[in-house]
């Protein structure tokens, strides 16, 4: 047998080839093809990303892959999607994963899973991310023997309770996003000897009557939640001396006084190179400008400056909220208003205060003359969302669209939402200055106005040329079913579409015609019903779907109702 000049490449160069693809084209395109592929392809470690995939990519990794690679899998990504994690995908037989992370979870498959975690015992990377923004009042025991864990990420909107007989030693960065502050320290102290960076969201309880030194720690990121200043001084800040970065979210009125935080830094954190503040509270804790400018000055010391700590204060008079921040500010996400903002700073030049904000929420009112109108910047946001505040025939400011695109670089921005009723027509000129935007989420009533009912030529090109995730909001009694057939000629690349109906009844005609004009094009859809609907007419849909396609030889694509949601994968 002849070889070609291709099998006499060396391994060493067909792993270098082989870093630039997927494992499902590294096998699809050279498994079987020889011995030598087929022994070299084996001995390769696997990275497997099933997040955003089609349901046919998915099943080679779960019926061809995994089995074959089971153990050589060292990395896993995926999302608690179309009980895959409860019925199809087994952790545990994944012996050699090292990097483990999971988005959406849900509640009932956290409890499944973690006993399966535990058994990994080669993880070096961990990161549950709980779908659900509800916190629960059970509490989640994790008991895993990870002698080698170095991250470890629990977002789960649930207290946690790590037990262990052995302690983490090789973990150095650890996030909590519900922890009890009686029980932190002596976690911390106990069972982490090697944590550098701890990111935690506290709960309020009893403060522990004994504090444990943690030399160790260098850099702290605390969602304070309601504990108060004096509390997390004494359970916390006063027991890591070796400090280096500290980051405080807090909405307590008493975080935002200059000379305590002197006192506790000076005493308790003198090593210290960065402080990173974020204070929201109401405006009734600070009723008058006066009373803004003097508690803005307890920060405008001879010590924060030899420092160059320097802070603001963000005023939004219609929300009535003030926020006093370290600058830059450190959070990625705002809410702002287009006018009547005013922000006060201790420093006169400091013009980067919202580099940081990669999320922006945009309220948009008519102007008010008598407010300030200030120029901000925002460099670097990348999700954007305009909440109009308009009233219907209220008139728009002239000046809108042009204040929106000094305010914010829009070449940056990946993603807009529009929230609200009234938008003007034109707004969708902006989307000439948004190169990088994918993602598109609009009321239906506002993209019929805004397109011409998808008519308008120059929108829909630039939709067509843009836009791969859409969500089409407020849908209710749309009877030009038209509409439908538009709608996969102007968004022609769309990877995931989702639809929020008011009325299951409206589902039906649309469904069928989305199934035949656009499936094959899509990723994900979703329909999202309102929850207030009667739940036997949505049982009554979803057996209608299940045999329609059925009969359509559509019984290959996953498909799934939870919370009044039907999700697809195609």
């Amino acid at each position: 047998m002849s070889l070609t000049k291709f099998e006499w490449i060396p391994n060493e160069v067909l792993l270098e080839i082989f870093e630039f693809l997927s494992p499902v084209d590294i096998f699809q395109g050279f498994y079987y093809l020889n011995k030598r592929y087929n022994e070299f392809l084996q001995s390769l470690h696997i990275r497997a990303d099933l997040v955003n995939l089609r349901k046919r990519t998915y099943d080679y990794y779960n019926y061809f892959l995994f089995p074959l690679m089971s153990q050589r899998i060292i990395a896993l990504r995926c999302e608690d999607i179309f009980d895959r994690l409860m019925y199809q995908i087994h952790l545990s037989e994944f012996p050699a994963l090292k990097y483990l992370t999971i988005d959406k979870l849900q509640f009932q498959t956290l409890q499944k899973i973690l006993p399966q975690i535990n058994l990994l015992q080669k993880l070096v990377y961990l990161n549950l991310q709980i779908q659900s923004d509800h916190i629960r009042g059970e509490m989640i025991t994790f008991h895993g023997q990870l002698p080698l864990l170095q991250t470890c990420i629990f977002n789960l909107n649930t207290q946690l309770s790590i037990e262990n007989d052995q302690p983490y030693s090789h973990l150095t960065n650890l996030t909590l996003n519900r922890c009890d502050i009686e029980q932190l320290c002596p976690f911390v102290h106990f069972y982490t000897p090697q944590l550098q960076q701890l990111t935690v969201t506290l709960v309020n309880g009893k403060i522990p009557e004994s504090c444990y030194d943690i030399p160790h720690l260098k850099s702290l990121v605390v969602d304070t939640n309601g504990v108060s200043f004096a509390n997390l001084v004494k359970s916390i800040l006063s027991s890591v001396p070796s400090l280096q970065q500290l980051t405080i979210d807090a909405t307590d009125i008493d975080y935002t006084n200059g000379k305590s935080w002197e006192s506790v830094l000076s005493t308790h954190l003198r090593k210290l190179i960065n402080l990173r503040l974020n204070v929201r509270f109401s405006e009734d804790d600070l009723p008058t400008a006066n009373d803004r400018k003097e508690r803005l000055q307890t920060f405008d010391t001879s010590y924060f400056r030899s420092r160059y700590w320097s802070f603001a204060l963000h005023h939004c008079r219609t929300e009535r909220t003030l926020e006093l921040f370290s600058t830059p500010m450190v959070k990625k996400s705002i809410q702002f208003n287009l006018y009547n903002t005013n922000v006060e700073k201790t420093v006169t030049d400091a013009d980067d205060l919202f580099e940081n904000i990669e999320n922006l929420t945009l309220f948009l009112r008519n102007l008010d003359e008598s407010l300030l109108r200030e120029r901000f910047h925002f460099s670097n946001v990348k999700s954007l969302k305009l909440v109009s505040h308009f009233q219907q025939y209220q008139a728009f400011p002239k000046t809108l669209l042009a204040d929106i695109a000094r305010l914010i670089k829009l070449s940056n921005v990946e993603s807009i939402e529009f929230i609200g009723n009234y938008f003007p027509t034109s707004i969708l000129i902006l989307l000439d200055y948004t190169p990088k935007l994918h993602s598109l989420s609009v009321r239906l009533r506002n993209l019929m106005n805004m397109t011409k009912m998808l008519t308008d030529q120059n929108i829909c090109q630039c939709l067509t040329k843009l836009i791969r995730h859409l969500t089409i909001m407020a849908i209710n009694n749309l009877k030009d079913l038209s509409f439908y057939e538009r709608l996969p000629v102007v968004f022609a690349h769309l990877d995931s579409l989702t639809l929020s109906y008011e009325n299951v009844n409206d589902l039906y005609l649309p469904i069928t015609l989305l199934l035949l004009k656009i499936a094959s094009k899509l990723r994900t859809m979703k329909l999202c019903i309102s929850p207030y609907y009667d739940k036997k007419n949505l049982d009554q849909f979803m057996s209608w779907l299940i045999d329609y396609m059925y009969q359509r030889d559509l019984s290959h694509v996953d498909v799934q109702l939870s919370n009044n949601q039907i999700s697809f994968c195609f």
